[in-house]
């Protein structure tokens, strides 16, 4: 039944790693190096031997709960939990909203998550797990597929007149994964302030990657991916909110099981502790690193466009996505790589 599962070879270990959707996630090496000296790979519980809460985000040995307030500080919120992935941050947000509604008996918003069209697939899932319906703010279509403050308002009104209600949630994706294009969120969220509606920002792909702050783009809750965007190994995501959200977000369990008379320091909407272990060592040891090269944006940028000049010299080759572009993630349009790959088996 076994196979030979211990030959298996890391092929790309040697590779240079060029996907975008990777390359914010790559580890120095000096942080490689000490993963494997202190022992964080050696057992699955690296992080809980000091754990006397039950609670991994409030350990101190290591000191995790400190490494916590900083995340929050870095992306401009006032708490932060580290969770398997970004999505699992998302699900933790819509089934915070989802519950919410209940307990108010939905009079004021409708069990509907409002999203840009170009969110990626775990934002509906999450929504859909939570008992949650989406709808989509429109785009521009072809060739930029731009996401505007006034399509959202439109769609929120559209939503309002249709239900008498509006929508629970706002979600926005910062930095959509399809084109790479930077949306406005910070005009939607000035939008969810007047609403009245609760708002999370999506910064997947930009959270660890370029400065962004949570308070100045007016966001309920923040979700980051730090094996994408923060040097870190997968899963590990992080979310972020405000004090105002944090109680009914992280709040405890009451059930009880045959042998406990109550489960305790259990948040069930993070599916009771996110344990951590090494991804989450991966991701204080290269705090640093994501910290200092935030402040190197506009550099980076002054490459990505330098990149596109270049591309576009190619015959036929065109950027897809706003302009002037404002990401690492590109999409081009490449009909002469088609043409090659007739002739070219």
């Amino acid at each position: 039944m076994t196979r030979d599962y211990g030959s298996v070879r890391n092929r790309y270990r040697e590779a240079i790693i060029v996907n975008p959707l990777m390359t914010g996630g790559l580890l120095p090496s000096d942080v490689q190096k000490r993963m494997v000296k202190n022992g964080w790979l050696s057992v699955g519980y690296s992080i809980c031997f000091d754990c006397v809460n039950g609670q991994s985000s409030l350990i101190t040995k290591p000191p995790i709960r400190d490494f916590l307030a900083d995340v929050a500080e870095f992306l401009g919120g006032e708490i932060s939990y580290h969770t398997f992935g970004c999505r699992a941050a998302q699900f933790a947000v819509m089934k915070t909203i989802s519950d919410y509604l209940r307990s108010n008996g939905d009079r004021k918003h409708a069990g509907i998550v409002l999203a840009d069209s170009l969110c990626h697939y775990t934002t509906v899932i999450a929504a859909e797990l939570s008992g949650l319906r989406i709808e989509e703010a429109p785009n521009t279509g072809s060739p930029e597929y731009k996401i505007s403050a006034e399509s959202f308002q439109r769609k929120i009104e559209e939503i309002k007149n249709r239900t008498g209600k509006l929508p629970c949630l706002i979600a926005v994706t910062h930095v959509d994964p399809y084109h790479g294009n930077l949306n406005p969120a910070e005009e939607i969220g000035k939008l969810a302030e007047e609403y009245g509606i609760p708002y999370m920002v999506n910064a997947a792909y930009t959270a660890g990657i370029m400065p962004l702050s949570m308070k100045d783009l007016h966001a309920d809750f923040l979700t980051a991916s730090a094996h994408k965007s923060m040097a870190s190994l997968a899963p590990l995501g992080f979310l972020v909110t405000l004090n105002e959200w944090s109680g009914r977000l992280l709040k405890l369990t009451v059930g009880k099981t045959t042998l406990e008379s109550k489960i305790k320091n259990k948040i069930p909407a993070l599916f009771g502790c996110s344990i951590g272990g090494a991804p989450l060592i991966s991701a204080m040891y290269s705090f640093q690193h994501v910290v200092d090269r935030v402040k190197r944006w506009n550099e980076e940028l002054e490459k990505i466009r330098w990149f596109i000049r270049e591309m576009e010299r190619l015959d036929g080759v065109s950027l897809i996505g706003e302009r002037p572009h404002n990401h690492h993630l590109m999409h081009f349009e490449t009909p002469i790589f088609w043409e090659i790959s007739n002739h070219h088996k």
